[in-house]
């Protein structure tokens, strides 16, 4: 994922609506989101065919990890492992966030740049390369993208305010809402210096990213119910940013 934006409400009848965007270049090669049927616990995830693994996985009880790029610090730095297995062996190993936690921090260093979301209708968790301490999130709006949570990026503070807005729709599960599709960029003096050209820096300013070669491939709504429902939406998007196929995943927690 590249930018991602909560609502976290512990205890409510809808503790937890999650959006993110996918940004990715367009000639990976990527499996949209389905149930894999080759690993031992029934995961739901799309599949990056380049390196294997994914940018967001749930399980059947709710429990889910999705990750991001770390960009400052990171860019041009050779990567280890593939990010993209910790969605998976977050799943895979049980979805324990404490033991998971203790378990990835020796080894921490040998992956690129990251941020990991781990959470479960009960609690969400956050640490990163940066921050390996990490933190358990308190109830309120979030936003990630490619450096700290929180951190007031534009298109992370226009993502805060946008799910305060319709926090309320997203929650009776309408995806037609604004949150995350603008398109626009953000002036140069408004742009973070994360290490990659003022030309990327621009492209990478929209929440939406519109472009042949790179740009917003999917997005993703995770709603987790307090009544054991859970619910998962996923949009491909066009080179245009227009959406061109939707599929929706309800179940009740088993």
């Amino acid at each position: 994922m590249c930018l991602v934006v909560l609502n976290w409400e512990p205890g409510a009848d809808v503790p937890l609506v999650l959006v993110a965007n996918r940004d990715e270049f367009r000639a990976r090669p990527t499996e949209i989101m389905h149930w894999w049927s080759d690993q031992p616990a029934p995961m739901l995830a799309g599949r990056d065919l380049q390196a294997g693994g994914t940018w967001f996985a749930v399980d059947r009880a709710a429990n889910f990890a999705l990750i991001t790029n770390i960009r400052p610090g990171y860019v041009g730095r050779a990567a280890g492992l593939s990010r993209g297995a910790l969605p998976t062996r977050f799943i895979q190993t049980g979805a324990d966030i404490r033991a998971f936690h203790r378990a990835l921090l020796p080894d921490i260093g040998l992956y690129g740049g990251f941020n990991l979301l781990l959470g479960n209708r009960e609690q969400l968790f956050w640490f990163s390369s940066d921050h390996p301490e990490g933190r358990w999130l308190e109830a309120g709006v979030h936003a990630l993208s490619n450096d700290a949570l929180d951190t007031p990026w534009p298109k992370v503070q226009l993502a805060r305010q946008q799910m305060y807005d319709s926090v309320r729709l997203l929650k009776a599960g309408d995806i037609n809402t604004d949150v995350l599709s603008s398109t626009a960029r953000y002036p140069e003096s408004e742009l973070p210096s994360t290490g990659v050209p003022v030309e990327w820096e621009s492209l990478l300013s929209a929440q939406t990213i519109v472009g042949a070669e790179y740009g917003t491939r999917a997005r993703t709504w995770l709603r987790l119910y307090q009544n054991n429902r859970i619910s998962v939406t996923e949009a491909q998007y066009s080179p245009e940013g227009e959406r061109n196929s939707v599929q929706q995943f309800n179940w009740d927690e088993s």
